[in-house]
C-alpha cells in the first residue's frame, strides 16, 4: 500500500489540546504566518483545498520537513519582524486616536455651528442641541442665540456680453416701469379704501347720532331704560315698557332690546314686538248689535315712531292682561250667566227685570288694526266704551293696590301658602248693572205708588239714593285717609265694595205731628256672603205693632218686595187711614185691606153699611164699596174708583164718604 492510499481516508482535525497547552495570542500569531508562508492567504485555506491535496497525493512530510527548514533558517527575521509590527502596530494606534479626537472636535464644531445657524428662528432654539463644550464655554459665557448666520453667495467673476448686458438692462428697466406702476396701482387702492372708510365712517357717525338721539328721546318721555348684558356691543339698552305691577307672565313679556335699523332709527325685538291688540266691549239688545267700543285715544302726535310702538306695545300688553283676568275670572262666575266661549267673553247683563229685552255684552280681545263690523245702531255705543273704560281703571287700580300691598309691612309667617286672588274686574261690572237695574225698576214703582198716593189725597214724601257711598263721593275723596292712598284710589275703591240703595217712603199718619217712613234698603255684592242683590223693608215700629208684622222683612227680587209693598200700603190705608177717618163707624173684621163702614144717621142693627176694600197693584189704588143689609144680609151692586197718577178731582176719603154718606 503506497502512502497516498494509507491517506486517503485521513480525516484533518486540530489536535485537542489541554487547557495549559492552549496557545496564547503569540503563538496563535506565529501559526498565523506559518501557514500564510506555507499555504499563501488564509483566505485560500479551505476544506475543499486541503482536501484536494490529500487526493492527489502530497506528502505531508514534504510540507513538514521545508516548513522546518524554513523555520530553522527565519527565526531572527522573525523577531525583527515581530519587533517592527509591534512598532507598527502602536504607531497605527497613536494616529487612530488623535484622528479620533480629531474627528469628535470637527463634529461637535459642525453641531455647534448648524444649532447657531439654526437658533436664528426662535421656534427652533434648543440649548440641548449645542455641545457640552459650547455650552460651558460658549453659551455660558454671554454667546447669544442667532450671532452666526449664513448666507449664499455667487463668487463667480466673469464677462458679459453686449448684448446680456443690453438685456439685463432692458429688464431692469422694465421692472422699474412695473414697479412704478405697482406703487401707483396700490396708491390708487389705498386712496379708494381711504375714501370708502370715510364714507363708512360717516355713516356709522350718522347712525349712531340717530340712535342715540332717540333713546334720549325715549328716556326723556319717562320708558324705563336698562343695560343689557348680552350683546351689549350691537344692542345696549332696552326698554321696560311693562306695567312694574302686572303678573308675573305679563312683566316677563314688557322687555324689548331696543335694535338699530339700517338708518340708525331704532326698531323693537321683533320677537316681542307683536301685532298690538285692543279689547273689544259690544252690546247685544235681542241678538242685534247696538254698540261697539271705540279704540283708544293715542299719543301725542309729534312722537317718533318707535315711541309710538312703544306706546302701542304697552297698550297692546295691558289690554292682553285685562282680557287674560277677565277669562280665568269667568270660570267662576258661570251661575252669573257669565260664559266664555269663541275666545268672547259675554256677560248677561239684563238683569232680574229683564223680561222686555235681552241685553248681552260681549268682550273680546282683537287686534288693533281689523275692521270691526259697524252696527247701524249705534244707540248703546256710549254703555260699551263706557263699560271699556271702567275694565281698564279697574286693572289699573289693582295694579296701584299690588303696589300698596308690597309697601305694607308683610304678613306673619306661617306655613300654609297664601293664595293669589285674580282681580275683581267682572264681578263689580256684574254687581254695577244689577243694582242699578234693581234701584231703578224699585225707585220708578215708588215713585208711581208716591204720584198715585198724592193724587188720592195723600201727602208722602220719597226719597231715593241709587247708592249711598255716590251720594257722599265728595265726602269721602277729600276726607283723609288712614291707608294714604290716593284720591283715585279711594274712588276707585268704592266700586269693590257692595252697592247700598236707600228709598225713604213717608206714609200718612193718623196722627199729623208723627210721620212714619217705610225705609228700603237695597244692597247688591257678587260674593259673599249674599251672591246677589238682597231688598231690606224697615217698616214703622207703628205699623208694625198695629197691624201685627215684623218690623224688617228681607227679599231677593224686585217682584216679591213690590208685591209685599203693595199690600202693606193697602193695609196701611184701610186699617189706619180710613179707620181713622170714621172712627167708630168703621169696623175690622179680617187681616186683609178691608173695612166695614155703617152709613150715616143709622142705628145699630137698622142701617145698612158699606164693605170698603182698598187694593194696590201695578202703581194704581183701586177702592171698591160693597152695600150690605145687615137686616136682610142681603149685597147690593159693588161700585170701584181708580186712582192711576193722574190729576182727580177727589180724593179717596172724599170718595167714601161719598158712598157711605
Amino acid at each position: 500500500m503506497s502512502g497516498a492510499e494509507s491517506l486517503k481516508d485521513v480525516a484533518l482535525r486540530p489536535w485537542p489540546a489541554s487547557k495549559k497547552e492552549m496557545l496564547g495570542s503569540e503563538d496563535l500569531m506565529l501559526q498565523i504566518e506559518q501557514l500564510t508562508s506555507e499555504r499563501g492567504h488564509l483566505r485560500n485555506i479551505t476544506e475543499k483545498s486541503l482536501q484536494d491535496d490529500v487526493l492527489t497525493g502530497k506528502d505531508s512530510s514534504e510540507g513538514e520537513v521545508v516548513a522546518a527548514d524554513r523555520k530553522d533558517e527565519g527565526k531572527e527575521d522573525v523577531a525583527q519582524e515581530k519587533e517592527k509590527r509591534i512598532q507598527d502596530v502602536f504607531r497605527a494606534q497613536q494616529e487612530m486616536a488623535s484622528n479620533i479626537d480629531w474627528c469628535k472636535f470637527a463634529a461637535n464644531n459642525l453641531v455647534d455651528v448648524i444649532s447657531m445657524a439654526l437658533s436664528v428662528d426662535p421656534n427652533r432654539r434648543s440649548v440641548n442641541s449645542f455641545s457640552h463644550t459650547f455650552r460651558t464655554e460658549g453659551l455660558s459665557q454671554g454667546v447669544p442665540f442667532g450671532s452666526f448666520g449664513m448666507s449664499r453667495e455667487n463668487h463667480e467673476q466673469h464677462v458679459r456680453k453686449p448684448d446680456e448686458v443690453r438685456s439685463l438692462q432692458e429688464l431692469e428697466q422694465r421692472q422699474e416701469l412695473v414697479a412704478k406702476g405697482a406703487r401707483m396701482e396700490a396708491l390708487d387702492t389705498a386712496t379708494d379704501e381711504i375714501l370708502k372708510a370715510a364714507k363708512k365712517l360717516e355713516r356709522e357717525v350718522r347712525r349712531e347720532t340717530k340712535y342715540w338721539q332717540e333713546v334720549v328721546s325715549i328716556s326723556d318721555k319717562g320708558w324705563q331704560l336698562q343695560r343689557l348684558r348680552q350683546n351689549a356691543r350691537n344692542v345696549p339698552f332696552a326698554v321696560r315698557y311693562g306695567l312694574p305691577e302686572a303678573s308675573n307672565h305679563f312683566k316677563a313679556r314688557g322687555l324689548a332690546p331696543l335694535r338699530m335699523d339700517k338708518d340708525g332709527s331704532i326698531i323693537l325685538d321683533p320677537a316681542l314686538a307683536l301685532k298690538p291688540k285692543t279689547l273689544r266691549v259690544r252690546i247685544s239688545e235681542n241678538g242685534q248689535i247696538r254698540g261697539t267700543s271705540c279704540l283708544p285715544v293715542e299719543g301725542d302726535a309729534k312722537d317718533i315712531a318707535i315711541e309710538k310702538t312703544i306706546q302701542l306695545a304697552r297698550d297692546s300688553l295691558f289690554e292682553e292682561e285685562l282680557y287674560h283676568e277677565m277669562s280665568l275670572e269667568s270660570r267662576h262666575l258661570l251661575a252669573y250667566g257669565v260664559e266664555f266661549r269663541d275666545s268672547v267673553i259675554r256677560v248677561d247683563a239684563s238683569g232680574t227685570s229683564g223680561r222686555h229685552r235681552q241685553r248681552t255684552l260681549l268682550i273680546d280681545c282683537i287686534p288693533r288694526d281689523e275692521q270691526s263690523a259697524g252696527s247701524q245702531d249705534n244707540s248703546s255705543t256710549w254703555l260699551a266704551q263706557n263699560v271699556a273704560e271702567g275694565l281698564r281703571l279697574l286693572l289699573a287700580h289693582e295694579h296701584s293696590m299690588r303696589l300698596y300691598r308690597r309697601s305694607q309691612l308683610p304678613p306673619p309667617l306661617s306655613g300654609q301658602k297664601r293664595e293669589q286672588s285674580h282681580p275683581p274686574l267682572l264681578r263689580p261690572l256684574l254687581a254695577i248693572f244689577r243694582h242699578l237695574e234693581d234701584v231703578d225698576s224699585l225707585y220708578s214703582y215708588l215713585e208711581a205708588i208716591a204720584r198715585t198716593l198724592g193724587s188720592a189725597g195723600f201727602k208722602v214724601n220719597l226719597e231715593t239714593t241709587r247708592e249711598t257711598a255716590w251720594a257722599r263721593l265728595v265726602e269721602s275723596v277729600t276726607a283723609p285717609s288712614s291707608k294714604s292712598l290716593a284720591a283715585t284710589d279711594r274712588l276707585l275703591e268704592i266700586f269693590l265694595k257692595p252697592f247700598e240703595g236707600r228709598a225713604t217712603l213717608s206714609l200718612p199718619s193718623p196722627n199729623a205731628a208723627q210721620v212714619d217712613d217705610v225705609i228700603v234698603s237695597t244692597r247688591t255684592v257678587i260674593g259673599q256672603p249674599n251672591f246677589g242683590t238682597e231688598h231690606r223693608l224697615t217698616l214703622p215700629a207703628s205699623l208694625a205693632t198695629d197691624l201685627g208684622l215684623f218690623q224688617l222683612v228681607k227679599f231677593s227680587s224686585v217682584e216679591e218686595i213690590t208685591t209685599y209693598l203693595d199690600w202693606i200700603l193697602a193695609l196701611h190705608i184701610a186699617h189706619r187711614c180710613m179707620k181713622s177717618a170714621f172712627s167708630s163707624r168703621a169696623i175690622v173684621k179680617a187681616n186683609d185691606p178691608r173695612l166695614t163702614i155703617r152709613a150715616k144717621g143709622s142705628k145699630k142693627g137698622l142701617a145698612s153699611s158699606r164693605d170698603i176694600a182698598v187694593a194696590i197693584q201695578h202703581g194704581a189704588l183701586k177702592v171698591t164699596v160693597t152695600t150690605t143689609d145687615l137686616q136682610d144680609e142681603v149685597e147690593e151692586a159693588e161700585q170701584s174708583y181708580t186712582w192711576s197718577g193722574q190729576e182727580s178731582t177727589t180724593t179717596l176719603e172724599e170718595q167714601v164718604k161719598s158712598w157711605v154718606g
